[in-house]
């Protein structure tokens, strides 16, 4: 059984469009990104998000040992000196990426980032888990109602095809989300709260699709049923994962929480690749550690 000892939050921010797949569909769309069960909101799962970390964690450090203790023994890629532990649990537990602000195109600037209360209620809970208490969810909105959270200057906001009445909320809201995110939310400049409806038809409808075809090269043009839709999650997304940290159960290598949490945190600096399609520049995302006190 996994024991947790800390926890903090690793937030991803896109630099370039993410698809994490869920498989082949028989929809319109023939590549979806992954989506909640019950929510139908992108989200990255846990194991892709695990997956990229090691890979990350990989070409960071050649200890191979240190790979098995903070990840857990790998069978397909055996990574464990003879005569060490055979197998190793992980010393860590990484939840699904979830999302907290998407971007949408808008007349008041190229785009703004929408949340809504269900998102910050999420956000909330996470951070009293934490043991980090924040009042930031209490906004109650329905319909076609907005919150200015920061860097809008009209009160009528267009979102794609939604006309939001948006009025100034206190700073205090989108101050405490700032403590947390404080490295990423530096690029966030303009800050929309909007009703649990408006957020749903904006994930669903907004989300970014691009065609693709395959080129026959005999004669130069596209193949006979080559073409494919593939749904990606926009650049400017902003996702934050749950980290959880436990002490090393190696008899050889004894790791605390705490210097486990550091090692993880020294390799994960800067930016990272997770999803798919990396040779299309895919999936790269600015990565930022919780800061908050």
């Amino acid at each position: 059984m996994f024991k947790k000892e800390l926890a903090t939050i690793l937030s991803f921010y896109a630099v370039s469009p993410i698809h994490a797949g869920s498989g082949m569909s028989t929809g319109a769309v023939d590549l979806p990104i992954q989506r909640e069960k019950h929510t139908n909101w992108p989200h990255i799962q846990a194991s892709a998000v695990k997956g990229a970390i090691r890979a990350h964690f990989r070409n960071f450090s050649d200890d191979k040992e240190m790979i098995n203790l903070i990840f857990g023994s790998d069978n397909k890629n055996d990574e464990r000196k003879e005569g060490s532990d055979k197998d190793l649990p992980a010393s860590i537990s990484i939840s699904d990426a979830k999302l907290l602000a998407f971007p949408v195109r808008s007349n008041v600037a190229p785009f703004v980032w929408v949340t809504s209360p269900a998102i910050l209620k999420r956000l909330e809970r996470d951070l009293l888990f934490l043991g980090k208490s924040r009042d930031i969810s209490s906004v109650k909105l329905k319909g076609n109602e907005g919150r200015i959270l920061k860097g809008i200057e009209t009160d009528r906001v267009i979102l794609e095809d939604s006309v939001i009445d948006a009025k100034y909320e206190n700073s205090d809201v989108f101050n405490s989300i700032n403590t947390f995110f404080n490295e990423n939310y530096s690029q966030i400049e303009r800050l929309l709260l909007v009703s649990d409806e408006t957020f749903d038809y904006l994930v669903t409808n907004a989300i970014e699709i691009q065609t693709q075809i395959t080129i026959d090269h005999e004669k130069g043009t596209a193949k006979d049923g080559a073409l494919r839709y593939q749904e990606l999650l926009p650049s400017d997304s902003l996702l934050y994962s749950v980290i959880y940290f436990s002490k090393t159960t190696s008899v050889d290598n004894d790791l605390k929480a705490d210097q486990i949490k550091k090692k993880l945190e020294d390799s994960l600096q800067n930016f990272m690749q997770i999803g798919g399609d990396e040779t299309l520049g895919r999936g790269i995302c600015k990565l930022s550690w919780f800061k908050g006190e």
